[in-house]
C-alpha cells in the first residue's frame, strides 16, 4: 500500500462519525467497526455497540480475508448477507470497502445488526404459513467474529477439513494438496506466519507447503 500508517488512519478516521450516527441512529442491536486492513491480524481500530463481543485489536474475519484473496483492489462492497456468532447470535452484516484516492482497499465499515429476535418470529410465522422451504438463504456466510488471529485460524483450518470430509491424519497426498489450496482460496496466506502454521497442523515442511502450492 502507498499510503503511510498515518495517512491511512487520517482517511479510516473520517468515518468514525459516520459510525457513531449508525449506532445512535439504530440502537443497542447494532454494532457498527471500522477496520484497517494494512494489519488483517490486528485491524479492528474502531467499534461502536456489541453484537460480536470483539474490542479494538481484534482480527478481520474470514470472509474479508476470502474477498481479499480473490477480488484485491477490485473488491465490492457485501450488502445484507446473514452471520451467526460463536454465541448463536443471527446478524445481518453489510461491509462497503474504504479506499485512498489510488483506489486502494485500506479498510472497511462494517455494519452487524442483531436479527436473532426478528428471525424467532419469523420462523414462528413461517412454520404456520409455510408446507415446506427446502431451500437454504445463498446470502448466508461462514464468518466466526474471532477475537484474536488464532481462532480466525483454528475456524479455517476447521471448515476446511469438513470440507475435504477426511480427518487431516488421513489425508492422502492429493488430498492435502487440496486442503492447502482451499485455504490459500480462502484468503489464509494473508495471515503473517501462516506457512509455518498449516505446516505444522499437517506435519509436513514449510517447504512442502509451498510446493502443494505449486
Amino acid at each position: 500500500m502507498a499510503d503511510t500508517n498515518g495517512e491511512i488512519n487520517s482517511i479510516l478516521k473520517r468515518y468514525e462519525p459516520i459510525a457513531d450516527m449508525i449506532h445512535a441512529t439504530f440502537g443497542s442491536n447494532c454494532e457498527v467497526v471500522i477496520h484497517d486492513l494494512s494489519n488483517v491480524q490486528s485491524s479492528l481500530v474502531y467499534i461502536q455497540g456489541n453484537v460480536t463481543g470483539r474490542e479494538v485489536g481484534a482480527p478481520t474475519t474470514e470472509v474479508i480475508l476470502k474477498q481479499l484473496r480473490q477480488h484485491g483492489n477490485e473488491v465490492k462492497d457485501k450488502l445484507g448477507f446473514t452471520t451467526r456468532t460463536t454465541d448463536g447470535k443471527m446478524v445481518k452484516t453489510s461491509i462497503s470497502f474504504i479506499r485512498n484516492d489510488e483506489g486502494e482497499v485500506i479498510g472497511y465499515l462494517g455494519i452487524n445488526f442483531d436479527i436473532t429476535a426478528f428471525s424467532m418470529v419469523n420462523q414462528v410465522i413461517k412454520e404456520f404459513t409455510t408446507v415446506y422451504d427446502a431451500e437454504e438463504s445463498s446470502n448466508h456466510l461462514d464468518e466466526s467474529y474471532a477475537k484474536n488471529i488464532d481462532e480466525v485460524f483454528h475456524h479455517l483450518i476447521s471448515s476446511v477439513t469438513l470440507e475435504i470430509g477426511v480427518p487431516i491424519p488421513e489425508m492422502s497426498r492429493n488430498e492435502r494438496i487440496r486442503f492447502v489450496q482451499k485455504l490459500e482460496e480462502r484468503g489464509a496466506f494473508l495471515i503473517q506466519g501462516s506457512g509455518d502454521r498449516i505446516a505444522t497442523v499437517l506435519g509436513v515442511s514449510k517447504q512442502t507447503i509451498y510446493n502443494y502450492l505449486e
